[in-house]
């Protein structure tokens, strides 16, 4: 009797990591096999020695062009995510079965503002249809954060086919780690990016003025109440904090932790109380209305920001600010 044996096709993972000064790129190559390769850009110490303890080699990349480490590649397939990000757990089981070009996987999403939240059993999740990708390498014209340019005959599955494995986004793991992203000892040299991008509303005539705040806050608080309407659900990942690494960073800081930590709260409380409740109600049923049709990607940050400003329009009428007086659709945090 003759046994055939069969490959395990090989996925080289490009994980985006922030490296306290600038966006860095770690490209961990091949969950088939021991090789491992990093990609990382200079200037970020505590990240060097994170990789070094775990044995991991990298090369330096500049930004965000994640391109300049295409053919390092050797793996059958990459996807490039976040840190913040992780594969469906049958997404390794599907593509050995299953040979394709691309698949686009949409997001399902989580944020708590509980610096112990994160490691909970239990969660809700959003699932939105932002992007991300894994493409067959052979098949690569370039790299791209979201998706990839392809070539070939082999299958392109779009969002419906990927629905089933949902990347895993943790888009906010407690107050510290938007203390770490909007300021503490990250520098705020991207300020151009979506995530620092500054918001205004209104003006100084505006019945209920709201300072202006980076797009991120915008983001959490809107996810935030979203979440506000789903069921808890069992996460199927066991997380937790490294605290020693955490408190590390807590000493470089250049802000006083509780009062950064209190003033980031304010700033999504106030957002998150400009959203109406039907607003979020018909976001909801519109995005699974989407989802259950023929999806393709939308803007997380675009729908967000809409979504804000005619809620914030609408809450500037007469009749809604008597609502607001007699405490009707009035929201804030939980504590």
């Amino acid at each position: 009797m003759w046994l055939k044996v069969v490959p395990l096709l090989s996925v080289c993972l490009m994980v985006r990591l922030l490296t306290f000064n600038r966006l860095s790129t770690i490209i961990v190559r091949s969950v088939s096999s021991s090789s491992i390769l990093c990609s990382l850009q200079g200037g970020a110490p505590l990240c060097r020695e994170i990789l070094s303890r775990n044995k991991l080699n990298f090369t330096e990349v500049e930004g965000q062009k994640i391109g300049a480490v295409r053919g390092l590649i050797k793996e059958d397939y990459v996807a490039v995510i976040d840190a913040d990000e992780y594969l469906h757990p049958d997404f390794l089981p599907f593509i050995q079965e299953e040979k394709f070009q691309s698949l686009a996987m949409p997001w399902r999403m989580t944020a708590t503002l509980s610096d112990s939240g994160f490691e909970s059993g239990l969660k809700r999740f959003f699932v939105f249809p932002q992007i991300k990708s894994v493409m067959r390498t052979r098949a690569l014209t370039g790299l791209g954060l979201h998706r990839s340019g392809t070539r070939g005959r082999g299958r392109c599955l779009d969002l419906k086919e990927g629905l089933p494995f949902p990347v895993h986004h943790y888009y906010l793991r407690g107050l510290n780690d938007l203390v770490l992203k909007e300021g503490g000892v990250v520098k705020r040299t991207l300020a151009n990016s979506t995530g620092r991008k500054s918001v205004a509303l209104g003006g100084v005539a505006a019945a209920q003025p709201l300072a202006a705040f980076p797009s991120r806050h915008a983001r959490v608080a809107f996810l935030l109440r979203v979440l506000d309407h789903l069921p808890d659900q069992k996460d199927p990942y066991v997380l937790s904090t490294d605290q020693v690494m955490l408190d590390r960073l807590r000493e470089q800081m250049s802000v006083d932790l509780g009062l950064a930590k209190a003033e980031l709260k304010r700033s999504i409380n106030d957002i998150y109380g400009v959203f109406r409740q039907h607003s979020i109600c018909n976001q909801i049923k519109d995005i699974e209305r989407i989802l259950a049709a023929s999806p393709s990607k939308i803007s997380y940050q675009k729908r967000v920001l809409r979504q804000l400003k005619s809620d914030y329009k609408a809450r500037q009428t007469w009749p809604s600010r008597l609502l607001n007086r007699v405490g009707i659709d009035n929201h804030v945090l939980p504590d």
